[in-house]
């Protein structure tokens, strides 16, 4: 059974400080079966507290997102960054343990450096992998934005040197590059490779980046009729994820517009 989860990067932004003790209280309005935390690079200097407070909030967090910045520090790759890549991976593990986290979605590359020097990302992933085992979690590689090739082709390359690795598929990443359809047809990534989705929609052209922006299920043009038909298909049983930001400038929720994706996602895949 799939269930559908919240980002909690959806309803803490820096439009309300980015302050994640205001979890417990946004939480109860939000109609999904579960969160999945996005750990923000700010918040190192106090994660005990952050995660104690969430370990006894009550919610429910079976996916963690790592920090992204650890994908640009991969691939920057200056003097000092791969020191802070195993320094924050081993936290954002700690965290997910701590919270109750089984799965994490990490973004194996990212920022200007992109997918510049892809081989060396590549060999950060097997050090990577084995620590995130180290702490009991299945680690997936989300098909984010490249500068040089496309996700789709990434992924690939990522299976052709790890056959047993696993993937959180976005929608909105796969349409940025105008291969989502790509995507779903890629028969090999779906036969036991997607662990996660996340469902989000995209409104620009293909590598538009001045409209890269996570959008609300029928807000942009992805194709969400043919995904949640293939998505059936497959029988998959993994988790969704909706991330499209729903706070406010005045740091408000917009719970309506939330809620109304998240159950756009229920009926298209639960039902």
């Amino acid at each position: 059974m799939i269930r559908v989860l919240c980002s909690t990067g959806a309803i803490i932004t820096r439009y309300n400080g980015r302050n994640p003790l205001l979890l417990p209280m946004l939480a109860p309005a939000i109609e999904c079966n579960g969160f999945e935390f996005m750990m923000y690079p700010g918040w190192y200097s106090e994660i005990d507290t952050i995660a104690t407070a969430m370990s006894t909030s009550g919610l429910c967090f079976p996916v963690i997102h790592a920090d992204k910045q650890i994908g640009e520090l991969i691939s920057r790759n200056a003097p000092g960054d791969i020191d802070e890549v195993r320094r924050r991976f081993k936290l954002n593990c700690m965290m997910a343990g701590k919270i109750g986290s089984r799965l994490m979605v990490l973004h194996l590359w990212g920022g200007e450096p992109s997918d510049n020097n892809f081989d060396f990302n590549m060999d950060m992933y097997a050090e990577l992998a084995e620590t995130a085992a180290a702490h009991g979690l299945t680690l997936t590689i989300e098909n984010v934005v490249c500068g040089k090739s496309s996700p789709l082709l990434r992924l690939n390359e990522l299976l052709n040197k790890f056959p047993d690795m696993l993937f959180t598929i976005d929608t909105k990443m796969a349409e940025f590059h105008g291969e989502l359809s790509d995507t779903l047809a890629c028969k090999r990534l779906w036969e036991g490779h997607v662990r996660h989705l996340h469902v989000n929609d995209y409104g620009g052209g293909v590598r538009d980046f001045s409209n890269l922006r996570v959008l609300h299920i029928g807000e942009g043009h992805v194709d969400f009729e043919s995904f949640f038909a293939h998505i059936k298909k497959k029988d998959y049983s993994g988790f969704a994820t909706v991330e499209s930001s729903s706070v406010r400038i005045d740091g408000s929720i917009d719970v309506g517009r939330l809620n109304r994706s998240i159950e756009r996602v229920r009926a298209g895949l639960c039902r």
